[in-house]
């Protein structure tokens, strides 16, 4: 199993998105992301790179698990982690299988 999947196993496993509130960090972080590009549920033709809306509800506790739309995953994903990294935040990319810095 490549360990990408192994993480998301691991995450989904320990928590369950729908069961647990979206910690007050990470829902700042959400916050600073949906500044930058509006919540897919808020559709403005393809202005948002996130996959799934609204955006907080891909979090749980201490950690948020987002998809993003492909033809927007690298300048999102570079984004989603300088905000990370700028709030004190660790950003691991399952497409990468590591850390991002």
């Amino acid at each position: 199993m490549a360990a990408g999947s192994s993480t998301t196993t691991w995450v989904e496993t320990s928590f369950p998105l729908a069961e647990v509130r979206a910690v007050d960090r990470i829902a700042a972080y959400v916050a600073v992301l949906l500044e930058r590009w509006c919540d897919i549920t808020e559709y403005e033709e393809d202005a948002s790179p996130w996959s799934t809306g609204p955006l907080i509800g891909e979090a749980s506790g201490p950690l948020i698990y987002f998809p993003m739309r492909w033809s927007m995953a690298e300048e999102a994903s570079a984004y989603a982690a300088a905000v990370a990294e700028s709030m004190g935040l660790a950003c691991f990319d399952v497409q990468q299988d590591r850390l991002r810095p």
